[in-house]
């Protein structure tokens, strides 16, 4: 009768670790696939950080004769005021 209670005792642990073995292998990918997306976004990050700094090189660098006059928010209220 001994036998028999030392087989359940083995199946009754041997259900839960597998379930615990299932949850790490999903964990695991989990993981796996949130490090690639952020590889991804880190690397879409620093391209338009590289654009941006283009386009304030390229506000900095415009003449301000061609039409567009700085605004001074103190003295120039808007048309709608």
């Amino acid at each position: 009768m001994t036998k028999p209670q030392k087989f359940d005792d083995h199946a009754s642990l041997s259900a839960p670790i597998e379930d615990l073995q299932v949850r790490i292998a999903f964990l695991d990918d989990l993981v796996e696939q949130l490090n690639q997306q952020l590889a991804i976004q880190t690397q879409e990050i620093a391209i338009l950080k590289k654009q941006m700094q283009l386009l304030y090189r390229r506000v900095e660098s415009s003449d301000l004769s061609e039409g567009i006059a700085p605004f001074d928010p103190m003295s120039n209220k808007p048309p709608h005021y």
